[in-house]
């Protein structure tokens, strides 16, 4: 059996551990893995390299992606989907585990349109925390705690120096888990997301609000970056209030770092169920975990909406 791993979309912590423990799993039970470099490109560009336990030793702690990844938006069109399946077959690939996100997936999806006898799997890989059906995805808890970090730090100037405000833009893409959740920590006083649009002068109010309070030395506000907002909201409140609004943008910050013991774990599991269900001769499926445990979906539903339901946290 030879077995096929790609890392594609946005990189996230977790995906180099998950990559070490595929290949751990898998040559276990005598199968062979390949690594292809850069997602779906590498598989069009036949860029790929066999992977032994051996060469995957120090892979836990690395954050990004040794394989590297990429976008492949060509890989809607009919004629590319045939030409990767070609190569796939060429080099005698019997499955492909997919690390990445709902896109990625998809596009793995259409390979298998293509010719079913590829076993398609899919692991969640992206901090955004937005697979369907999964309460988790790799990469979110070491995304988070850079968040955290960062705002701890924020917070010290805020407290030495009172009077601030302070506008956080997180990463999540459209989706508000990584925002929300300095909120449901105390960190932040309030959130503007996607799933819960605020104007920029709902947001002045709230703001003056909580200024006006004598005890309140600093407010600060996390944005998803989906808002586009953050930035012409700190000038309008800056113009309005007269206060000392200061805007902060985490950005990729948050795609890298050493995976945290929580990532290292998900790797282990996800992978885990990834290569028993290459050996079980389950397609068509990704991994997820749910309510504690380990399952499997068809991977048409990762391109449902996963529902934000943290307000009620």
């Amino acid at each position: 059996m030879n077995i096929a791993v790609i890392t594609s979309g946005g990189d996230s912590p977790g995906m180099n551990p998950c990559v070490a423990q595929v290949v751990k799993n898998a040559t276990a039970l005598g199968y062979k893995v390949y690594g292809y470099r850069r997602g779906f490109l590498g598989i069009r560009d036949e860029d790929y390299i066999e992977l032994f336990p051996e060469d995957v030793t120090g892979w836990y702690k690395q954050g990004g992606t040794i394989l590297r990844t990429g976008r492949f938006p060509e890989l809607k069109e009919r004629s590319w989907q045939e030409k990767l399946v070609a190569n796939l077959k060429e080099n005698e690939i019997d499955a492909l585990i997919v690390i990445g996100g709902d896109g990625s997936f998809n596009g793995a999806l259409k390979l298998h349109e293509v010719d079913s006898s590829i076993n398609i799997i899919g692991i969640p890989g992206t901090i955004d925390n937005n697979i369907y059906g999964s309460d988790y995805t790799l990469g979110f808890d070491t995304a988070l705690n850079t968040q955290v970090r960062y705002i701890d730090g924020m917070t010290d100037t805020g407290l030495a120096m009172p009077g601030r405000v302070f506008f956080v833009e997180t990463l999540g893409a459209w989706d508000g888990y990584l925002a929300h959740s300095s909120v449901l920590m105390g960190m932040a006083d309030f959130s503007v997301l996607v799933e819960k649009p605020m104007s920029n002068e709902e947001i002045c109010r709230k703001v003056k609000k909580l200024m006006e309070n004598p005890k309140k030395d600093y407010v600060l506000v996390t944005f998803a970056e989906g808002t586009y907002q953050t930035i012409e909201a700190a000038n309008y409140v800056r113009e309005k209030l007269g206060l000392n609004v200061k805007c902060n943008l985490l950005g990729f910050t948050q795609r890298g770092g050493v995976p945290t013991a929580t990532d290292r774990i998900h790797a282990a599991g996800f992978a885990k169920y990834a290569v028993n269900a290459v050996a079980q001769g389950i397609s068509n499926k990704y991994v997820i975990y749910k309510n504690g445990e380990y399952s499997y979906m068809d991977i048409q539903m990762a391109s449902n909406k996963k529902q934000f339901d943290w307000f009620e946290l």
